[in-house]
């Protein structure tokens, strides 16, 4: 029996250091959030976890009950503070200084400041304007999909493209679905924000970010499992293929080798960064696009502008925000959608009812829109996305079984109180929203894709935090909405997706997946997938 299963104790003190470390096998060969689904399950809403990381220094608590979630997020944000992880640093490398980073503390500049600034071409009118073009991206890259991305010659020869851009499945008729969302989703980024110049640098950018995910991945499992081994030395019998490479250094590096390629993997992004800018700067009244805007804006109290430096960094940011998170959870979408094809349909019969998606027998009717603009618009003040609230539904249901951030913590400036359980200043906070929205008391059936779920929601208001919540709520929610929904619905309008590649054993088989949490949640192995024209 394992000691997380037995009863006894209270369970608000949580687990001993040596039950924790019962775990390292989950952590090592399934994941950590499932190992923090694993303690909440047995502990309940307040577990106080031993620090399995050198930089977590005090105590640790993990939350899931959304009043307490709400308490951190909403109600009283000012008595926590970012939670800074050392073994974070290539990727704070990267977000820095932009507006995913910025917060009260931050010695860069103001996130308040910089919200003035690049705030506007967020909001929810702005990107819904948008909408055709995201459906015409859409379509482009569905056509390359089925035709042949650029620089892949065939299915047989995928060599010309790095690993973490390479669409094409080897052996298989199909499509590497990550990949191909990595794609697709970059490019939506051109239409939201970075105008089309981007494509010009899709597969450094696609790559770089991949490496550098991997590379995180690679030091956090060396912190963990290495900080561990050092505690319990002679209570806890870890297999020698965890000391041997690993050592008992808690602040272990990584080789040279994995040193040089982080570095090398954040130059080639702050290269793309520097050419989008660049070409702005040179001719800042051509482009049309939000960099360019935010190249002319001025800040409206201070009457500054962002300077030419911390543009790049907003740039650098959003590869991370915009592009990691977004193409992770298209792929989670993707890969439901492929196993029911019920859903599918459903989806199909619907956007074939908007203005803009509908079939060719549209072209019948007397009175067409003036263009697809108009089309989103099919009824005065109700945008696209309200015309498709099964297809949101959808998307609401993937980002509650897949949040996009799985986990992320906070530290208390001042003692504070959870669920009866006193919670000291030092102290760190984890809250999950993968672990929440699997919560039984708060979900039926919480392992079941249900999007009926969201039909009529009265719960609370933070059961459900897919983007974070309260003041620094993800800036980005209204754009990875409507790309989202859009994507999904011009897809489904036109085509089906179906499983592919060897040992599948039928098109909508779901073949299992696990999941891999570092920085943003996305499958742990790849999935192939063909889109299936439909007949006009």
């Amino acid at each position: 029996m394992s000691i997380l299963d037995r009863g006894g104790g209270d369970p608000r003190e949580g687990p001993t250091l040596t039950e924790v470390v019962e775990l390292l096998p989950t952590l090592v060969n399934d994941d950590p959030i499932v190992a923090a689904t694993l303690l909440a399950d047995r502990y309940g809403e307040v577990v106080r976890v031993p620090p399995l990381h050198p930089a977590l220094d005090s105590g640790v608590y993990l939350l899931s009950n959304p009043d307490d979630v709400q308490s951190v997020l909403q109600s009283d944000p000012s008595d926590f503070r970012a939670l800074d992880v050392p073994g974070s640093r290539d990727f704070s490398r990267v977000v820095r200084n932009s507006i995913v980073s910025l917060h009260a503390e931050s010695e860069e500049g103001s996130w308040v400041e910089r919200l003035r600034l690049v705030g506007p071409e967020f909001r929810a009118e702005t990107v819904e304007s948008q909408v055709p073009e995201i459906a015409e991206t859409t379509l482009a890259t569905l056509g390359e999909l089925s035709d042949g991305m650029p620089g892949q010659v065939s299915a047989g020869d995928p060599t010309t493209v790095p690993e973490g851009a390479r669409v094409w499945a080897a052996g298989s008729e199909g499509v590497r679905l990550l990949p191909a969302m990595r794609r697709l989703t970059l490019r939506l980024l051109g239409v939201s924000l970075f105008g089309s110049d981007i494509r010009a640098h899709e597969v450094d950018v696609i790559e770089a970010v991949a490496t550098l995910r991997s590379l995180f991945k690679r030091r956090q499992l060396h912190l963990v499992t290495s900080y561990a081994t050092r505690q319990l030395p002679d209570r806890v019998p870890l297999p020698s293929w965890v000391h041997r490479p690993l050592g008992v250094d808690p602040h272990i590096r990584l080789s040279g080798r994995h040193e040089g390629r982080t570095t090398e993997a954040v130059e080639t992004l702050l290269s793309a960064a520097d050419d989008v800018v660049a070409r702005r700067e040179r001719t800042p009244l051509v482009f049309d696009d939000a960099i360019g805007e935010w190249l002319r804006r001025t800040d409206p109290v201070t009457g500054d502008r962002i300077s030419p430096d911390a543009l790049r960094q907003e740039v650098m940011g959003l590869f991370i925000a915009g592009h990691a998170t977004m193409s992770a959870g298209l792929t989670w979408a993707f890969y439901l959608l492929a196993g029911r094809p019920e859903v599918q349909e459903r989806i199909h019969e619907e956007a074939r009812e908007t203005a803009l998606l509908a079939g060719p027998e549209s072209l019948d009717r007397e009175s067409l829109p003036d263009g697809p603009e108009a089309a989103c618009h099919p009824v005065a003040g109700r945008g696209f996305v309200d015309s498709i609230p099964y297809t949101r539904r959808v998307w609401r249901e993937t980002l509650r079984l897949y949040p996009p951030l799985p986990i992320f913590g906070r530290t208390a400036t001042a003692d504070t109180e959870f669920g009866g359980v006193d919670v000291e200043a030092g102290s760190h906070v984890l809250l999950s929203p993968y672990v929440v929205h699997r919560d039984a008391d708060l979900w039926d059936d919480p392992e079941t894709f249900d999007p009926s779920r969201f039909e009529d929601d009265d719960r609370h208001e933070f059961a459900y935090f897919p983007f974070s919540g309260g003041r620094h709520a993800c800036l980005g929610e209204a754009i990875a909405t409507t790309e989202a929904t859009t994507v999904l619905a011009t897809a489904m309008a036109t085509h089906r997706v179906e499983f592919a590649g060897p040992g599948v054993e039928g098109p909508h088989d779901a073949p299992e997946v696990g999941v891999d949490s570092a920085i943003n949640l996305q499958p742990d192995r790849d999935v192939v997938v063909q889109f299936v024209p439909r007949e006009a």
